[in-house]
């Protein structure tokens, strides 16, 4: 986590003690980051998901689909689409045709995003108001 330096790209007072505490809070349990930010770590399968219109963001960073093909299926991202609240984002690093057509085909806008730094593109998934 420390050798990626991502907090560089952070603009924010005390940009380390957040970014330290957002990667050392325990799991499964709620913790507030800031006044406006609250983040509870989960580990658990998706099939056990069961939350409705719960989340602002989601980061979805499993392994690639040629690796975990299983993980980034239509059924996967509708639990996705249904655990966020409207107007709620996913976020992957992946930007495979197959995954961004999974995620519209679910009711997601997707757009593709620049990537981060070794990768030339992502998607973002947003759920938005039918």
């Amino acid at each position: 986590m420390e050798k990626l330096n991502y907090v560089v790209e952070l603009e924010a007072e005390n940009k380390q003690n957040l970014f330290d505490k957002i990667h050392e809070v325990s799991w499964e349990e709620k913790h507030e980051i800031t006044s406006n930010f609250s983040l509870t770590k989960r580990k658990q399968f998706f099939s056990e998901i069961t939350d409705k219109n719960c989340f602002d963001l989601i980061y979805f960073d499993a392994f690639g689909a040629r690796v975990q093909p299983d993980l980034w299926t239509e059924d996967i991202f509708k639990i996705m689409f249904d655990a966020l609240k409207v107007d709620g984002v996913l976020v992957t690093y992946s930007a495979k045709g197959s995954v961004r057509r999974a995620m519209q085909s679910v009711g997601f806008e997707v757009e593709r995003l620049p990537g981060p730094p070794g990768k030339r593109e992502m998607l973002r998934a947003t759920k938005l108001a039918k």
